[in-house]
């Protein structure tokens, strides 16, 4: 599958921005010391050739990795089917995206994508840019909406953990309380203890009723989890031991009060994944889990604490989404 992708550089980094799903990544951020550190992760299957029996894979599970938009986030079970059904993480994740801007500026890009005709969003733009002077990337999602509607919104930055178990420690802001998924998230493969709320990370429920520390990855044991971190205050740190590097995620919780782990640690065997998929997804989310529209725009066990799983999209204003993610160096 070839994939038209663009370049960004500034002074401290280069990245790669992918049509497919807007994708960012991979980038290399420069260090103080001049070393460059990547720290997104991408799919190891990407570019592969299907094994005999398998149809050729499309779209995000194609080509992903990195970081990109979800509008909306998530995906309805088969057994809810809204009117509107889009493929995971929405239309835009799986579709080609076009460079707006004038390529002027080696250090910032900007793409349109416009959606079919048959949802309640018109278009999605997206600016990507290096600061300056700084190992960060600031970025903007704008929803323009051609009706009003209330949607699962969020953000889905995918970052590669070390080989060695425990090397990736995971610094979480402020949260009210954490929710494990409601269901397994892969038969026979998620080791978490479904539909549980708990308040410490390092202390998550497992099945077997024993707790898991989920805050250093890799973990020891194979699992594909999801947890929620509810009522969160906008910000996660991730650190790296292996590499003496340290990750920052910043945005505004008003818009995006949750954050999803995808906690992909070689549970899932079949293929592509393989049983070597290894990743840690720090997802700010206006949703309930990626469980999709009919799960988060109803009341649900995380909308009845008064945290909004559905952002109100109103077609006379466009929604304005602003994070930044930033790279330094860590002395540990």
């Amino acid at each position: 599958m070839t994939v038209d992708t663009w370049e960004i550089n500034w002074s401290h980094g280069r990245g790669t921005v992918q049509a497919l799903g807007g994708m960012l990544g991979p980038v290399h951020f420069r260090l103080p010391d001049d070393r460059f550190v990547q720290p997104f992760a991408l799919f190891p299957w990407r570019q592969e050739i299907p094994p005999h029996g398998h149809a050729p894979l499309v779209g995000l599970m194609a080509h992903g990795g990195g970081e990109w938009p979800c509008v909306p986030f998530g995906e309805d079970p088969c057994s809810v089917k809204p009117a509107w059904q889009p493929p995971l993480h929405g239309e835009a994740a799986h579709g080609v995206w076009k460079r707006t801007d004038d390529g002027r500026d080696p250090a910032s890009l900007t793409l349109q994508y416009r959606c079919g005709p048959a949802g309640p969003i018109e278009t999605l733009y997206r600016q990507i840019k290096g600061n300056a002077g700084e190992a960060s990337i600031e970025c903007s999602l704008i929803i323009r909406a051609r009706q009003a509607c209330r949607l699962p919104v969020g953000l889905h930055p995918t970052l590669r953990v070390p080989e060695r178990p425990g090397q990736l420690v995971l610094h979480p802001g402020d949260f009210d309380f954490a929710m494990t998924y409601p269901r397994e998230v892969e038969t026979d493969a998620d080791l978490l203890a479904p539909d549980r709320t708990f308040l410490d990370l390092s202390r998550a429920p497992r099945r077997n009723g024993q707790a898991i520390d989920l805050t250093r990855y890799p973990l020891a044991v194979a699992t594909e989890s999801l947890v929620q971190m509810c009522g969160i205050d906008g910000h996660v740190s991730v650190e790296n031991l292996d590499e003496h590097y340290r990750v920052d995620l910043d945005w505004d919780a008003a818009q995006l009060p949750s954050c999803v782990l995808w906690i992909s640690n070689g549970g899932r065997a079949s293929w592509p994944w393989s049983r070597r998929h290894f990743a840690l997804g720090i997802e700010p989310v206006c949703s309930a889990f990626d469980l999709g529209l009919a799960a988060s725009t109803r009341p649900n066990a995380i909308s009845g604490q008064g945290i909004a799983t559905a952002m109100n999209l109103d077609p006379s204003v466009p929604t304005v989404i602003r994070y930044k993610m930033s790279v330094a160096a860590s002395t540990c």
